[in-house]
């Protein structure tokens, strides 16, 4: 067998083994502006599956227009806090969220955040 597939056997299907990157970047220009004090910064895209991960920085308070998305989304807030309009929960700082795919939420981020 190839060296190299026998230490990686994920390359011989094309994928790569793991990736290591600073997620929070100095550099401004990875952020990708969404909305008016929104910006994502993407940290992976799976072309295989259709799903990736990504980060969310929020500047200012406001309302992300309802939407959904066609994957879960699985998230963790490092800074601040934010919910959504249609349940009673608030993400804060260290929290972890989980949405089952399709689901329909509108992000608020409320004044003083």
């Amino acid at each position: 067998m190839n060296a190299s597939l026998k230490n990686n056997p994920l390359s011989a299907m094309g994928m790569q083994q793991e990736i290591v990157a600073q997620a929070v970047p100095d550099d401004e220009r990875v952020w990708v502006p969404q909305a008016d004090g929104v910006w994502f910064r993407p940290l992976m895209l799976n072309t295989v599956s259709g799903g990736w991960f990504n980060l969310l920085r929020v500047r200012k308070s406001g309302v992300l227009s309802r939407h959904r998305h066609p994957m879960a989304v699985y998230g963790y807030v490092l800074k601040g806090n934010w919910r959504y309009l249609e349940h009673d929960w608030i993400a804060e700082e260290g929290g972890f969220v989980y949405e089952p795919p399709g689901e329909v939420h509108t992000l608020i981020v409320d004044e003083g955040v």
